[in-house]
């Protein structure tokens, strides 16, 4: 179980990058998600606590101010820490140029997980973005910032 908030997105403008939807989760001990695959891209960023996250048959113990990457197309599975459970934010996008953009920050291509610097900013421009979930070109367009506002902030891998 989870006490979560999503957005999930239909009407768009855009086809070389766009969001699908985002969200926020702060996670029971041990929820899980998976195995399962997705049709798009798909970034959580770890706000509290931790977790782990299993892609290819790689282990990654996660905790807040990491993220990962799920790729389209790949099973993956991820589970809330017993005694710390992870609190997350996640933004699932894709487009014709998605990948590109992905491998031009570092991400894709065997790299699935990142640290990130700017969670309190990413945090309040989602809840932003919760808010004003009603379908008008002025909140796609802010919907479209967001996204490009997740992708200038710095992360680096390890």
């Amino acid at each position: 179980m989870e006490d979560a908030y999503v957005l999930q997105l239909r009407n768009r403008n855009f086809s070389d990058f766009y969001l699908c939807f985002c969200g926020y989760a702060k996670c029971e001990p041990l929820h899980n998600f998976g195995p399962a695959v997705r049709p798009n891209y798909l970034i959580h960023l770890i706000l509290e606590g931790k977790g782990k996250y299993i892609v290819d048959n790689n282990r990654y113990e996660l905790e807040a101010g990491q993220g990962f990457l799920i790729e389209p197309e790949i099973q993956t599975f991820y589970e809330a820490d017993k005694e710390n459970p992870w609190t997350y934010l996640w933004i699932g996008f894709a487009g014709t140029r998605a990948k590109e953009y992905l491998e031009e920050i570092g991400l894709g291509n065997g790299r699935k997980t990142f640290c990130c610097s700017h969670l309190p900013e990413l945090k309040l421009m989602l809840v932003n973005i919760l808010k004003r979930n009603t379908y008008s070109l002025e909140n796609e367009f802010l919907r479209q910032s967001f996204l490009y506002s997740f992708f200038c902030s710095p992360c680096q891998g390890y």
